[in-house]
């Protein structure tokens, strides 16, 4: 195996872990505020993709523009889903189990309303209209624009998001329904205001992760149900409630696809087709050794 594939494969591995924790921290941000593990999160990840491509086509080539009406695409779905579907079930006081399953059936209504749109306008597989640039050429590895786009993307909304959630009194409404909901009424808290907030917030991130996801690769509508795994690899690893536990579950989960299967397949032999059970493996071994996963290495002492 070369240093070549290594650093290709590493280059490889930020870019999509940046990604993974665009998307991962939406999914944390649900988890942490509204107790939900939100399998439609997969959909909102399409949602984001398709609405780049569609704008990409209108205005082709003006990046700010299509991942602006990502997040505002997603953003809106994500808050109807709540609006219709969560925010009702929660008032019939509908346990965990069944809120699980309402999400399933949530993102399979949006998954076929995609499927049905995209089908009628022959939309699959499309690449978005934006230009590829390489940025820098090295021995076994290309950096791209896409790769700046990516990692950039996340740095920005990873400090925005921390700026909104310590240093604003929305944020500190957040973290006090996400600490205890029914105390964080007592005190006048709008609960309902918050989750409203949060599932803005988790939607928009998922939308510019799909379209940046989109940008990396093609679209179709199942590419938010083919990464959902992973994403939600980078989640439990993180801890479920962590946000710093999540970005770095993101990028492990990132480098054990790239990385770590470039030299198991030099050296074991292994085939990339084995690729996807990583993100599987990741989970049932963080549930068995270490439940609360990366969470308990950053809570304050």
């Amino acid at each position: 195996m070369t240093p070549a594939l290594i650093l290709d494969s590493f280059v490889r591995s930020i870019q999509v872990g940046s990604l993974y924790a665009l998307m991962a921290l939406g999914l944390t941000l649900t988890m942490t505020v509204t107790r939900l593990p939100n399998f439609a999160h997969a959909e909102f990840i399409t949602v984001g993709a398709y609405a780049g491509l569609l704008i990409s086509l209108v205005v082709p080539g003006n990046l700010p523009v299509v991942l602006g009406c990502a997040l505002v695409a997603s953003t809106l779905v994500a808050w109807l889903s709540h609006r219709l579907v969560f925010r009702p079930l929660a008032k019939h006081n509908l346990n965990t189990y069944g809120m699980i399953l309402a999400s399933f059936a949530v993102g399979l209504l949006i998954r076929y309303l995609i499927f049905l749109f995209i089908d009628r306008f022959d939309l699959f597989d499309k690449p978005m209209q934006v230009s590829q640039q390489v940025l820098l050429r090295g021995s076994g590895f290309v950096v791209t624009n896409t790769f700046a786009y990516s990692v950039l993307a996340a740095i920005l909304l990873v400090l925005a998001l921390s700026l909104l959630l310590n240093r604003t009194a929305l944020g500190r409404e957040m973290r006090a329904v996400a600490a205890n909901g029914i105390l964080a009424r007592v005190i006048g808290i709008s609960t309902d205001r918050v989750h409203d907030v949060t599932w803005l917030l988790a939607g928009g991130l998922a939308g510019v992760g799909g379209a940046l996801w989109g940008l990396y690769t093609s679209i179709n509508p199942l590419m938010g149900f083919l990464t959902i795994l992973s994403v939600f690899a980078a989640t439990v690893l993180g801890g479920m409630t962590s946000f710093t536990g999540t970005i770095i579950g993101a990028f492990v989960v990132s480098l054990s696809e790239n990385v770590l299967m470039q030299v198991l397949n030099s050296t074991l032999g292994i085939d990339f087709s084995m690729k996807p059970a990583i993100p599987f493996i990741i989970i049932i071994l963080v549930l068995l050794v270490r439940p609360q996963g990366l969470s308990a290495l950053f809570q304050k002492r």
